[in-house]
């Protein structure tokens, strides 16, 4: 008894301790700033300016000091996700500060001016306001350095020029398969903008027969597409048993003045392992019917072989007693 007592309090405290590991490997992971908004989007004219404000929240237990910039960011990847260029500072974003510290529990609240000059052309700039702690962060009581956690939160802006902006997107890929044995068809395409601000294209990917009746039809991704980026999107249309010759065909539109964008292929979906084995099953019972029907005949012609050897000595043998038989 006094064992299984032991015992129980021994799984007791590792249990515990472990908790406490976990707890505390959690709190490190977890990045003690948040930012407010994340993201703003801004219409101003040529030559015009705006306020704006920002937030930075602090969710430590420990005032965080750090420094404030504002760079440009581009997304070229296909992902979609910001490439902050630290080397090219945004002279069109003003800040009152360049450094600030925030209270445990405290919010930071930016006001900072958005400034266009007058030879901005129309179109899209994007900016990044960035605060970096210069300091590690306590995340607990303890003194220990392993629970301090390195800090980084960005707003993004998007800043547009008001006027006629240029627009121009397309398809730079759109890919099917030419021959499937089944489906579904998967359709692979990218989108690349090639205008002088972000787009967000909506349509729909359809699938039709040879006969132009409608199999499927899905809406593709909601996604943001910046200047000189391009975005993938994926599919898949129809069902497992296909056959025949298919359309895939693509439509969407983007920007204020509802500019189209288009792209098809054509797909042939034979289950040829199917039709192999349906004709190879066919063959052989063709084959079956013939060697049973050519079996039959031969038992046929040796039957009435047979048949006409017994008439014969039938009739052989009425010819020999035909006189001995009485009159």
């Amino acid at each position: 008894m006094k064992k299984l007592t032991a015992l129980s309090i021994s799984i007791f405290i590792f249990l515990c301790t472990m908790y406490s590991v976990l707890g505390t490997v959690q709190a490190q992971a977890r990045i003690p700033l948040v930012v407010a908004p994340a993201r703003q989007t801004v219409a101003i004219d040529a030559g015009s300016s705006e306020n704006l404000q920002i937030k930075f929240f602090n969710e430590s237990i420990s005032p965080i000091t750090g420094n404030l910039k504002v760079v440009d960011f581009v997304v070229s990847g296909k992902d979609g996700a910001p490439i902050l260029l630290e080397d090219q500072p945004n002279d069109w974003i003003k800040l009152p500060y360049n450094r600030a510290s925030i209270p445990s529990g405290d919010v930071l609240r930016v006001n900072f001016k958005v400034e266009v000059p007058k030879t901005a052309i129309p179109g899209g700039r994007y900016a990044a306001i960035i605060f970096e702690q210069s300091g590690q962060i306590n995340q607990s009581n303890q003194t220990d350095s392993a629970s301090a956690v390195s800090s980084r939160i960005v707003g993004l802006i998007s800043i547009r020029v008001n006027g006629p902006i240029f627009e121009s997107a397309f398809a730079s890929l759109f890919k099917t398969p030419k021959f499937l044995e089944f489906g579904k068809i998967p359709v692979d395409f990218e989108i690349l903008n090639k205008g002088g601000y972000h787009i967000n294209p909506v349509g729909q990917v359809t699938l039709t027969d040879w006969m132009g009746r409608e199999i499927e039809r899905v809406t593709i991704d909601d996604k943001n597409i910046f200047p000189g980026a391009k975005r993938e999107y994926d599919n898949k249309l129809g069902e497992t048993w296909m056959f025949g010759k298919y359309k895939v065909n693509l439509v969407a539109s983007y920007g204020e003045t509802g500019k189209t964008i288009t792209a098809e292929s054509f797909v042939w979906v034979v289950p040829m392992t199917v039709i192999v084995v349906i004709i190879f099953s066919i063959l052989i019972m063709i084959l079956t019917g013939y060697i049973i029907s050519r079996k039959m005949k031969e038992k046929q012609e040796v039957l009435e072989q047979k048949l006409e050897t017994e008439i014969s000595e039938l009739e052989e043998l009425k010819n020999r007693f035909k006189d001995k038989l009485p009159k």
